[in-house]
């Protein structure tokens, strides 16, 4: 038991010091939603003993269309709607 309180504690330092490594932070996204998605698979197969995909096909498609929007709108400005976008600029008349 104490073993594993160690483990927890020396990862949870790790991930604290993950800005100042220099670890590229899309890939620290990236391992945190494969970590989450194994963690539901986990969850699916190990406790509950069912065989469902229906997550996979969510995360799938989720990925799709994702990357689709990134690939579509590239360089699009995003609605004023959205936190963090200003208005576009009036003109003078």
């Amino acid at each position: 038991m104490r073993r594993v309180a160690i483990v927890y504690a020396v990862l949870t330092l790790l991930a604290l010091c993950v800005p100042w490594l220099g670890i590229y932070p899309v890939f620290m996204m990236k391992l945190l939603c494969f970590a989450m998605f194994a963690c539901a698979y986990n969850l699916l197969l190990g406790f509950g003993r069912m065989l469902s995909f229906g997550h996979a096909a969510f995360f799938g498609s989720a990925a799709y269309v994702t990357s689709w929007l990134v690939t579509a709108h590239a360089g699009a400005r995003p609605p004023p709607s959205w936190p963090g976008s200003r208005p576009p600029p009036r003109s003078a008349s």
